[in-house]
C-alpha cells in the first residue's frame, strides 16, 4: 500500500532519533506494496521490519518478524521485569498521546504481556494514529509517520536482549549525529536508544530550558539533534532502578545540558528554565546577519 511518504527521509529521522543504523526501502506481501524500515544489522530472514501504511484517515506502523526469527522471538519473551515495565510505560504513554496500540501474542490480543513461559511463535504491535484533515499535509503525513514507528520501535527495542556489556555506566545520552550511530545486533540493544526515543516523541527535539531548536537553526544538519538529560544521574541509580522515559529524561540544548551540570546535584530544569527566563535571553531563531 503506497503511503505517499519519503520512507527514506522517515529513515534518516529515526536513525537520529534511535541512534541506530537502519535500512528503509519498499517489498511486496499480502498482495500489497509497503514502506518498510528495518536495523540495518539483523540478518535479512532473522530480524524483523516496521511496516508503514496509510489509509484515508489512518497511519499505521507495525512490527513484522522475519520468517525464521524464532531466536529474536524467543529473546523478547525472556524480556526482564524492567524491559516490561518500560514497555507498559511506553504503551500507557502511547495511548495517552491519542495513539491506538493493538498487541497479540500467540494471536491473543491483550492490553499487557503474558507473564507466562509459554515461547513466543507470534507477536503483533501495531500503532495507529488517526489523520486529523481530510487532506493532510506532506509534513503532517510526516509528522504522523515519525511518531507512529518512534512508538513501534521503541516497543519493539525494550524487550530485545540486553549483553551486560551493553549496560554503560554513564549519567548522560548526548544526541546522536548520524556520524554516531550504534551498531545494533541481536543481544547487543540497549534500553536507552528507546528511552531517548520515547523522550523525544513526547516531548519534541527541542530545548526544554530555554527552546532552542537545532532544526531552526542549522537547518537540516540540526533535524532531530537534540541531547537527552538524565532527571537523576545514572551514578545515583540503583542496579534494580527503572528509568521511565517521560518522568526521568528531558530534552536539553547542548548550552543548557552543561549549565544544570554546573552544579552538584545538578539543578533542576525548571529552574534553569526560570533562570533563562529572567535574564531576558531568547534562543536563537535565526542566525545573526553576517557583517
Amino acid at each position: 500500500m503506497a503511503t505517499g511518504l519519503n520512507v527514506d527521509l522517515l529513515r534518516k529521522q529515526l536513525e537520529q532519533r534511535f541512534g541506530i543504523s537502519l535500512t528503509s526501502g519498499v517489498e511486496e506481501f499480502e498482495g500489497g506494496e509497503f514502506s518498510i524500515i528495518r536495523p540495518a544489522d539483523l540478518e535479512a530472514g532473522n530480524g524483523f521490519s516496521i511496516v508503514v501504511a496509510r489509509t484515508h484517515r489512518l497511519l499505521e506502523a507495525s512490527f513484522r518478524a522475519d520468517n525464521f526469527s524464532a531466536v529474536l522471538l524467543r529473546g523478547m519473551s525472556e524480556a526482564d521485569q524492567q524491559s516490561r515495565q518500560t514497555f507498559h510505560t511506553l504503551l500507557g504513554q502511547a495511548k495517552m498521546d491519542q495513539m491506538q496500540v493493538y498487541l497479540a501474542v500467540n494471536g491473543v490480543t491483550s492490553d499487557v504481556l503474558p507473564d507466562g513461559a509459554e515461547a513466543w511463535r507470534r507477536l503483533e504491535i501495531d500503532v495507529t494514529s488517526r489523520v486529523s484533515s481530510s487532506k493532510p499535509t506532506t509534513q503532517h503525513l510526516a509528522e504522523q509517520a515519525l511518531a507512529a514507528c518512534s512508538v513501534c520501535l521503541s516497543l519493539v527495542m525494550v524487550l530485545l536482549t540486553i549483553e551486560d556489556s551493553a549496560q554503560k555506566n554513564r549519567d548522560e545520552m548526548p544526541g546522536m549525529p548520524e556520524g554516531a550511530l550504534m551498531s545494533v545486533r541481536v543481544n547487543r540493544y540497549e534500553r536507552s536508544p528507546a528511552n531517548r526515543a520515547a523522550c523525544i516523541a513526547h516531548f519534541g527535539s527541542f530545548c526544554r530550558a530555554c527552546g532552542f531548536d537545532f532544526l531552526k537553526v542549522y537547518g537540516e544538519l540540526g533535524e532531530g539533534f537534540v541531547e537527552v538529560h538524565h532527571r537523576i544521574p545514572v551514578s545515583r541509580m540503583g542496579p534494580n532502578y527503572f528509568v521511565n522515559p517521560i518522568s526521568d529524561l528531558v530534552p536539553l540544548c547542548s548550552n543548557c545540558h552543561s549549565m544544570v551540570h554546573r552544579r552538584n546535584p545538578p539543578l533542576e530544569v525548571e529552574e534553569l528554565a526560570e533562570l533563562v527566563a529572567a535574564s531576558g535571553a531568547k534562543h536563537i531563531d535565526e542566525p545573526p546577519a553576517a557583517n
